[in-house]
């Protein structure tokens, strides 16, 4: 085992990876600072749906009202008992980096051995009381995980008290996700190379009249999102970029290519698009909701009170005409985003794991 905790705590992570993020995005790279073991779930439902859609639909349907939470992936009993048959003896910390979707009814399987139990929850504090309604399993942990201070009440609400919730605030991987050695200047006169990334909470309906706003010579968005949601919002703009899914490579080179992030939001608590864009160097253009406080300094980005067209038009047409304000933030840009390095983010785990052994014993 390798990372920061070595041989010295012996932490297992339960965890998944969506298909929609980059291998460098995500949780997997905080496993992998960590140095922690991990266990990889592939529920039972998926296979299912591989040689079934309508059988492995009606399974996950039933999962979700056994849990009482929408996002639960797990097969009751069955997927649970996999789950906790491949957890190490030696393990002394059970960590659910995703734990609105695998969160465990039958917490006594994991807790054998004296272990102690943590998740980490990534929804919106508006999705929360949707996602675990009537959730049993959100309530198996000794520790909870945020990524936002503004998910706090919801779990206190379901009676965790405030010594029990840290929030530690997700990371990105600043070796991977950074600026080009020597960036191309930007030309006189081009239109502003706009990105947006994401499709969870992302506004694309605003998306869509913000570019109706502007012309093609002002602005030249590309959008990186969901068939569906591509679909649905984007048809019949022909000066509008959609690449479709792209790889590692080629997610950093529209970070890279971009003159700037634009993300209207819905809500949020973490944003992997955001922190990748101002890890390679990229100011964001979004509005204050949820945990973009937290993630993205105004000082060095531009982060607006609300979602106007008219504002956003006006300053987009604004760094057009004079895009100084974006080539002289973005080394500030960069340097904010080092502070969400994963390795400082898993140190602050490591603290985490270490307090929780050395109370006398797990919470009941």
């Amino acid at each position: 085992m390798t990372g920061l905790i070595g041989n010295t705590i012996p932490v297992t992570a339960v965890t998944w990876h969506p298909a929609v993020l980059s291998r460098r995005s995500g949780m997997t790279p905080l496993i992998d600072a960590l140095g922690a073991d991990a266990v990889f779930f592939e529920p039972s439902w998926d296979h299912l749906l591989k040689r079934s859609w309508s059988a492995g639909t009606w399974i996950r349907n039933a999962s979700g009202q056994y849990y009482g939470s929408t996002w639960n992936s797990l097969l009751p009993w069955i997927d649970e008992g996999r789950l906790s048959r491949s957890i190490p003896r030696s393990a002394r910390i059970v960590h659910f980096v995703w734990g609105e979707f695998c969160s465990p009814v039958n917490h006594r399987w994991f807790r054998r051995r004296g272990r102690r139990l943590v998740g980490t929850f990534h929804a919106s504090a508006g999705k929360l009381p949707v996602v675990l309604k009537g959730s049993r399993a959100v309530k198996a942990y000794d520790h909870i995980v945020l990524m936002s201070e503004t998910q706090r009440p919801f779990f206190r609400t379901v009676g965790y008290r405030d010594d029990q919730i840290s929030v530690l605030l997700h990371g990105v991987d600043t070796g991977f996700f950074r600026p080009e050695a020597t960036p191309a200047p930007m030309m006189p006169g081009r239109p502003l190379r706009g990105l947006l990334v994401g499709k969870t909470e992302r506004d694309h309906g605003f998306m869509r009249r913000l570019v109706e706003a502007l012309p093609a010579d002002v602005l030249e968005m590309t959008v990186l999102t969901s068939k569906e949601q591509a679909s649905r919002n984007y048809q019949g703009m022909p000066h509008l970029r959609l690449p479709g899914h792209l790889d590692d490579e080629g997610l950093l080179a529209e970070y890279r290519r971009a003159d700037l992030l634009i993300m209207p939001m819905n809500d949020c608590t973490a944003n992997n698009a955001v922190l990748e864009a101002m890890s390679c160097g990229t100011p964001v253009l979004t509005n204050r909701v949820g945990g973009i406080p937290e993630y993205v300094s105004a000082r060095d980005n531009f982060v607006l009170e609300g979602k106007d067209v008219e504002a956003w038009s006006a300053l987009i047409r604004a760094l057009h005409k004079d895009p100084s304000p974006l080539l002289a933030r973005r080394a500030a840009v960069r340097a904010w985003a080092e502070r969400f390095d994963w390795r400082t983010i898993a140190g602050q785990y490591v603290d985490l794991y270490r307090s929780l052994l050395a109370e006398p014993e797990a919470r009941p």
